[in-house]
């Protein structure tokens, strides 16, 4: 969320760049337009913000400021089919994308470019054959911003993350094409953009895994094998320390092939088993597509195991057509246009669609009155309330980045950080969390909401964490009770520390409690239905949690009874949380005597854990399955 002035924020990246408004504006929106943006004359969509602030050099935030609402439901769907497409969920992308298609494109360009990389993109995990027609989609694709670019030289160009991730995927179809060299040269060229890029860190590692991914094939057609395994595997654990599913899988497969063709058999079946059974495991076509280019090229002997799973069906999707955008805005707007959705308009429409009162809504977050002109565009709410607003109406603030003052902008990044960074030690966290402290302001009730969980879930002692953690929710609900959570609409903030204290009752002598506060956290999610972009980072942990514990107090029955098909997509969103559930779930079908599907899970598992290098966890899943059940886990 933006709180800074856009306009200015536009005009200093391009100074700072040593651009002009020609250079900038070029292929993206009139001179004019970009005139009238950075002299606060005109309004400007967040994707064509993105795109200005990328080609700027500067990092890719969004200013969330949209035309009407449906352009806002035009930019979230898109965010929501990115996040499906990274989590290999293809059908559920394309039904994204057919939504914003009848909502034409929200007459703007730069979303109509972005669903045209999402569909092509689909096509491509999908295994569209024609590559001819892929590769023409793309490029009209990329000549609706860069109409002259060069695919030989384009050195000098300003990229925006879209035309990069357009120009990875025609690189995939240039190699398919048999144009290898210049799949080369266009990938050698976004790697050293990419790699002089001020892109925040997280989103470049991502762009050049995708970029690793084509370029590792290239190393494959050219064996050159050991470059190829060198390329793979290290961004292969730049995914396993981000978390990030959807380049993981093929850059492990890519890994097993370099340690083939470089003589270590045994490791590259290894590799070829976790990506086969993790795909498998999310109902993926790419298990049977990696099983059929085994078998094709007779790299290995399978195991009767593995040969003996069923193919998963592939999905075919009608290609689209490129239509007329001559009628598109290039995502500029009229500042008083009554239709001009802003944060207040916006949280005041989702809060009036919902039904909900304005007492309900900022409870503990702000007074009533300091709603009502948020909602009134009197005031302007800070980065933390302004999140917590909108998590309460069960959208996912994380698909937007927030500019506000220095000190804001300061904490949100170190929160980030703590938020997100899962492979820090202890020290590491503490004094992140100590810096964190350290810039917080008195009236930083959400901050200090946040400092407060981050310190509980360090403290050894359970009953003293789970004081704390109680401390830090009363905060902003200071009359919480257990009970009543239905009447709650719940922030990110509250929601993982309600998680947090039920993780820590396992270390009690009254585990069952915190298996309370998890079921009836489940049924908020059933009552209150927040997005999926908000349940993933949610309700994914709840399952993990009370797997767990339903596990360590031998509740084997309840346990067996939670994966449904409702919840199972949930899950699969996110391959190492479902694993860490599928760890617990296994063994209790095994303790509940149906020794077929538990032995599926328990494989599951364990190789989604070998994918993430967690092979501690599988060896101990497998001698619990072969000590307590005579079970072989393959």
């Amino acid at each position: 969320m933006s709180i800074q002035n856009a306009g200015k924020t536009i005009r200093d990246a391009r100074m700072r760049a040593g651009l002009t408004q020609e250079q900038l504006s070029y292929g993206i929106c009139s001179v004019l337009s970009l005139s009238r943006i950075e002299n606060n004359t005109a309004g400007i969509s967040p994707v064509t913000f993105q795109t200005l602030m990328t080609r700027a050099g500067a990092p890719s935030e969004i200013y969330p400021m949209f035309k009407d609402r449906t352009d806002f439901d035009c930019f979230y769907c898109l965010k929501r089919a990115s996040v499906l497409l990274n989590s290999w969920k293809l059908q559920e992308t394309y039904d994204e994308l057919e939504k914003i298609e009848k909502w034409n494109w929200g007459n703007n360009r730069f979303y109509y470019q972005e669903w045209l990389y999402l569909h092509a993109h689909l096509q491509q995990r999908s295994e569209f054959e024609n590559h001819d027609e892929l590769y023409t989609l793309l490029c009209q694709a990329l000549r609706l911003t860069s109409p002259d670019l060069d695919l030989v030289n384009f050195k000098h160009a300003y990229l925006s993350i879209v035309e990069i991730a357009l120009l990875t995927a025609i690189a995939q179809e240039l190699l398919a094409l048999d144009q290898a060299e210049l799949c080369q040269t266009v990938c050698q060229q976004l790697s050293d953009y990419l790699s002089n890029s001020t892109i925040t860190y997280r989103e470049k590692d991502c762009l050049m895994a995708e970029l690793a991914i084509v370029y590792g094939y290239y190393l494959l057609k050219m064996e050159r094998y050991a470059e190829l395994l060198s390329c793979a595997d290290f961004h292969r654990h730049k995914m396993v320390e981000r978390s990030e599913d959807g380049p993981l899988l093929s850059l492990t497969f890519l890994t097993a092939l370099g340690y083939y063709y470089t003589g270590d058999k045994k490791k590259a079946y290894s590799y070829f088993k976790a990506v086969f059974f993790s795909a498998l495991s999310i109902d993926s076509y790419y298990a049977t597509s990696c099983r059929n280019y085994v078998i094709s090229h007779a790299l290995f002997t399978l195991d009767e195991y593995l040969a003996k799973q069923p193919d998963v069906k592939k999905t075919v999707f009608p290609v689209k057509k490129a239509t007329d955008t001559t009628s598109f805005s290039d995502g500029t707007y009229d500042f008083f246009s009554s239709d001009l959705l802003t944060i207040g308009k916006l949280i005041r429409e989702l809060r009036t669609e919902q039904h909900l009162q304005q007492t309900v809504l900022c409870q503990g977050l702000c007074s009533k009155s300091k709603l009502s002109k948020i909602e009134s565009e009197t005031l302007q709410p800070d980065i933390f309330l302004t999140e917590a607003l909108l998590q309460r109406l069960g959208i996912s603030d994380r698909i937007f980045t927030f500019y506000g003052s220095r000190h804001h902008a300061e904490l949100y990044e170190l929160r980030c950080k703590l938020i997100r960074d899962e492979h820090f030690s202890i020290e590491e966290k503490m004094t992140n969390i100590q810096q964190f402290k350290e810039l917080i302001s008195p009236n930083d009730i959400l901050p200090e909401q946040f400092y407060q969980y981050s310190i509980a879930m360090l403290e050894n002692d359970p009953y003293t964490s789970i004081q704390m953690l109680y401390n830090a929710l009363y905060l902003t609900l200071p009359d919480f009770n257990i009970l009543y959570l239905h009447n709650y609409h719940l922030s990110w903030n509250e929601l993982t520390i309600l998680n947090g204290i039920a993780s820590k009752y396992r270390y009690t002598d009254t585990p069952f409690i915190g298996t309370q506060i998890l079921q009836k956290l489940l049924e908020y999610y059933q009552i209150h239905k927040p997005d999926i972009l908000l349940k993933r980072n949610t309700c994914t942990v709840t399952f993990c949690i009370i797997s767990r514990s339903l596990y360590i107090q031998k509740r084997f029955f309840e346990l067996s009874t939670l994966l449904t098909t409702e919840n199972m997509p949930l899950l699969q969103l996110r391959l190492g949380l479902y694993s860490a559930f599928l760890f617990y779930y296994a063994q209790a079908l095994a303790e509940c005597s149906q020794f077929i599907p538990a032995t599926q899970y328990a494989v599951y598992s364990c190789e989604i854990d070998n994918l993430f290098e967690l092979s501690n966890n599988s060896d101990v899943l497998r001698m619990y399955f072969l000590e307590d059940f005579s079970i072989i886990v393959p």
